[in-house]
């Protein structure tokens, strides 16, 4: 539940209670280092707030290293639509680090969670940290397309919602777009606007936030109008910002234009996390959410499962625990946990396990999936083999061809695109890829 703030009459209250909400997460000696020397007044008739800092050097302190988790915190304690403004003790104007009387929105529109300062990150990322930090902060647009790449897991999303907080600081929403591949497709799916009105609706922006383009090859379709989009945007020298699981270059399954174009701008490549990134995360989760763990606890759940989406799985059955059953987690149902949440052994998922999974479903020896048959029965299957191995493995057409008996890549580009166009419109065929897409990762009987 959000506060209101202080009113004028009680300026300690707001900080007081502020300081209360920070002891949760915080230590008490950083508020003690950071939080204390801070003077705050809250706003007369308007949800607002002013920071005073002691002195100029404190001010450019403060902003290089805890403005971020400030804005962050202030911003869950007061709720939305809250500004905040800041000024040196003694002086009239703002301190250097900051625009003079300039109000910053405490909003966090498209996450409270993801934020730079949120995103852990080593020396391995920190190529990508920083020039995501220098496209954000605006004006003059170097880096036109800026593309984010790296594999599941790997903090992309976090990194593309950080971004389009920061820029929201100074920037209205409205100006902001920010999506995925699937929520485009779902605006062009509405049949009462034409594609026109849409594209013009999209180019509006100032800002574009597309996370995850290589899903692009799920929606064949839709390239014309991102490639409309994209010529719209670098025209009129508006940022875009894009993720993908590959870099542009392995993108193969896009159109020339749309990927030559993609090559424009500024590629960043970031690395899976590795095991200190891992154990500061679960660290982190730990003391956000009371849980009590361990430095060995941390360092086994970190060693144990790889990317943030596995941890977040595990730690959140961790946390459902102990708000259920109360008291400590002790170290046998901490085991317990840890053995429920391993995924089962499964055969490796490799092009010869899918094509096993489709034969044995289909009733068709594999070879003739890979062969030249050229039967109705046999093309079926060989397409839901191609898609599936494309979609669960990300292979290149090239390397599908290869597979597939020595196939040329646009034998296996038309194939896969034949076949999207059956799941556009038919539901059977879309439930039967997820059954199998379920039986080849799981390693079930087909």
């Amino acid at each position: 539940m959000t506060k209101a703030p202080a009113t004028a009459s009680g300026d300690g209250v707001l900080k007081n209670d502020f300081r209360q909400h920070l002891s949760r997460t915080c230590p008490e000696q950083d508020l003690r280092r950071w939080f204390d020397p801070l003077e705050i007044i809250p706003g007369e008739g308007e949800p607002s707030c002013c920071v005073v800092f002691p002195h100029t050097y404190f001010a450019a302190w403060f902003d290089g290293s805890v403005k971020e988790l400030f804005e962050r915190q202030l911003a869950a304690y007061l709720g939305p639509g809250h500004t905040v403004r800041y000024r040196t003790r003694g002086m009239r104007a703002a301190a250097p680090a900051f625009a003079a009387d300039a109000a910053v929105v405490t909003d966090f529109p498209y996450g409270h969670r993801f934020t730079f300062e949120t995103f852990l990150a080593n020396e391995k990322n920190a190529f990508p940290l920083a020039l995501a930090r220098e496209v954000s902060r605006g004006g003059e647009v170097r880096y036109n397309p800026f593309l984010v790449c790296g594999p599941s897991g790997a903090g992309k999303t976090h990194l593309l919602r950080a971004m389009a907080n920061a820029v929201a600081k100074s920037q209205p929403t409205s100006r902001i777009y920010f999506g995925s591949v699937a929520d485009i497709q779902a605006l062009y799916a509405d049949a009462r606007r034409p594609r026109p009105e849409i594209r013009a609706e999209l180019s509006s922006h100032d800002w574009l936030f597309i996370d995850e383009l290589t899903d692009v090859a799920r929606a064949p379709d839709l390239e014309p109008e991102l490639i409309g989009m994209f010529n719209d945007f670098h025209d009129a020298g508006r940022q875009m910002v894009f993720s993908s699981r590959e870099r542009a270059a392995s993108c193969d399954f896009l159109d020339p234009t749309f990927r030559s174009r993609l090559e424009w701008g500024l590629m960043v490549h970031l690395k899976a996390p590795d095991l200190s990134i891992r154990a500061r995360f679960v660290e982190q989760v730990s003391k956000d959410k009371r849980l009590g763990l361990s430095r060995e606890q941390v360092l086994t759940l970190a060693g144990r499962f790889e990317g943030f989406r596995r941890l977040e799985g595990v730690l959140l059955r961790l946390e459902a625990f102990r708000q259920h059953a109360g008291g400590e987690l002790s170290e046998a149902e901490f085991s317990r946990h840890i053995r429920l949440s391993e995924d089962k052994k499964a055969p490796e998922l490799s092009p010869e396990r899918v094509i096993a999974v489709c034969a044995e479903h289909f009733g068709i020896p594999a070879r003739d999936i890979v062969g030249a048959g050229r039967k109705k029965e046999l093309v079926f299957a060989r397409q839901a083999a191609m898609t599936l191995c494309r979609s669960l493995l990300g292979l290149s057409y090239p390397a599908l061809g290869k597979v597939f008996g020595g196939k040329d890549h646009s034998t296996v580009l038309y194939s896969i695109r034949k076949f999207q166009q059956i799941l556009d419109v038919d539901q059977e065929t879309k439930m039967l890829l997820r059954q199998l897409s379920k039986k080849c990762r799981q390693g079930g009987q087909a």
